[in-house]
């Protein structure tokens, strides 16, 4: 028997048969489940450190639209990341860890945290041919700058005092000391692209693919690069992405064998997908968080009663426990998680409680009233859903009207998101690695992200201070101010962190857990490999 179970270990990890025959045929030889279920564990390890090179990757991504775009200064999406990941590269880049690693550059350095130099990588190569040079830097860089800017990552760049070139050196000067400035590099929208670029149709860079085809709400086609700056990767020749805005037809696609990599699953679909031969879960904890800002810059929700009384209506522990099937951390109204380095723990957890809801919307005028919910799939999976309705379900107990209003996920963000005339909605946005780049992005006052048009003298003030101060007992001190005061007077309901429910075929390698973003940091394409 032994002799008859290591013959077909080899088979499998030789890849001359499949898993399902692998376990079909320890099966018909007697083989427990669960030690037949030990075996292909054991095998999968060996064949993980074996990458094969080849084959076409598939991945269906949660959503596309006619909106989808290759132009670094106007992605929005997590598709638009995973797309043009796949073409072009950053200054640097994001560990697992959430520290920094080479990517353009190999070096960088600071002696006073306002001048910082970053020494390029020779050799580099943008896919049309052209050499890699420090101009091409400064003119990616330069387009999210100025006046005419709409680049989510402008207040970030808008901090650039001068760009300019020393040698094979990129020299950044600041208007201020920023002990986190070379982490704006690595942000979504900062890759390079050649000096003067502007076909953003036919994206053009240094990634580990060239671009074949793309077709907004329908598609994009990408083959490697053989001239990829990072030895060895990547394995596949091609990768396809394509959007599916329906929960279930992904997990059905995944299941079905039409796709190798899925993101946003619905909790409640994991054990099906664990239960099946073929798929698995490729989650990885993160602090990617769902929000419900409400407009705070005029009726209902400018008045902190009203907004208190909302955050009321949520049980945390049960959207853990119940929504996300404990994939996941309880959000206390912050968008610092408690794995984060600056979490306050002396601010205290906020939980359901429908007397002091009431008696907040008394006080607001607002007892027996209305408001609108908005949200969407798109807007945080299946979750954002259950969790508008269970507030919903609440708010009624206590005589508030909560209107739902399910929105379709095909251009929510272009057409809900961030409209001013929607009082209520839902959202979710993906870690941010310093606690300075998430409150810069969403909470300072007029940035264009600010989904909850909230507006705080003292919280600016802090957030600002504390960038020039290096990490430490004192830095920790101002955010925790900071967020002290989101909690007491802040615009937004964040009741969950999320882990990243992605899903992928068990023909698929190579996945990486990266607390980043979903679909291994939106690298899936660069790592991962087809095994037969």
């Amino acid at each position: 028997m032994n002799q008859y179970i290591k013959y077909y270990q080899k088979e499998y990890e030789a890849r001359r048969i499949s898993r399902r025959e692998f376990a079909g045929r320890l099966g018909a030889a007697g083989v427990a489940a669960t030690a037949a279920t030990s075996l292909l564990t054991a095998s999968d390890s060996v064949l993980a450190d074996t990458p094969v090179k080849g084959g076409r990757m598939r991945i269906g991504w949660y959503t596309h639209s006619a909106n989808d775009t290759l132009d670094t200064t106007r992605m929005r999406t997590s598709l638009d990341y995973l797309r043009v990941y796949q073409l072009s590269s950053q200054i640097v880049r994001y560990t697992p860890k959430v520290t920094l690693e080479p990517d353009l550059a190999t070096e960088w350095d600071s002696d006073d945290l306002k001048t910082w130099r970053f020494k390029l990588r020779q050799g580099t190569e943008f896919h049309n041919g052209k050499s890699l040079t420090v101009q091409d830097c400064i003119y990616s860089l330069n387009r999210h700058r100025g006046e005419n800017s709409q680049s989510p990552i402008k207040q970030f760049m808008d901090t650039i005092t001068e760009l300019k070139a020393d040698g094979d050196w990129l020299v950044v000067d600041l208007e201020a000391p920023n002990a986190d400035f070379p982490m704006y590099l690595g942000m979504y929208q900062s890759n390079i692209v050649p000096d003067g670029f502007e076909d953003f149709d036919n994206l053009v860079g240094t990634g580990p693919f060239v671009l074949d085809s793309f077709r907004p709400g329908v598609g994009m086609l990408a083959k490697r690069n053989p001239n990829y700056h990072h030895e060895g990767y990547p394995h596949v020749d091609e990768v396809e992405s394509f959007g599916i805005g329906d929960t279930a037809a992904r997990v059905n696609a995944l299941l079905a064998g039409d796709i190798h990599f899925t993101t946003r699953v619905d909790p409640k679909s994991i054990p099906i997908i664990e239960g099946a031969p073929n798929t698995t879960m490729a989650n990885s904890p993160s602090s990617r968080h769902l929000t419900f800002p409400m407009v705070s810059d005029r009726p209902p929700a400018d008045n902190r009663d009203f907004r208190q009384a909302m955050r009321l209506l949520v049980d945390r522990k049960a959207v853990v426990d119940n929504i996300q099937k404990g994939y996941g951390m309880m959000g206390n109204d912050i968008p610092i998680s408690p794995a984060d380095l600056y979490y306050c723990p002396e601010i205290p957890q906020r939980d359901i409680d429908l007397d002091k809801a009431k008696f907040h919307l008394k006080k607001a005028g607002m007892d027996g009233g209305t408001i609108d919910l908005r949200t969407s799939e798109s807007a945080g999976g299946v979750q954002s859903i259950d969790i508008a309705l269970m507030m919903k379900e609440n708010a009624a107990k206590i005589g508030f009207n909560i209107n739902f209003i399910r929105e379709p996920a095909d251009g929510y963000w272009s057409k809900v998101w961030l409209n001013p005339s929607f009082p209520f909605i839902g959202s979710n946005w993906f870690p941010r690695v310093t606690a300075d780049i998430r409150f810069s992005s969403t909470y300072i006052s007029g940035v264009d992200w600010n989904e909850a048009f909230w507006s705080n003298e003292r919280f600016d003030k802090l957030v600002k201070m504390a960038r020039g101060v290096k990490d430490g007992p004192e830095r920790r001190e101002i955010y925790c101010e900071a967020q002290q005061i989101m909690w007491d007077e802040g615009g937004s309901i964040i009741p969950l962190f999320t882990d990243w429910l992605d899903a992928r075929s068990t023909k698929l390698g190579g996945h990486r857990k990266h607390p980043v973003g979903e679909g291994d940091d939106h690298r899936i394409h660069e790592w991962g490999y087809l095994m037969s």
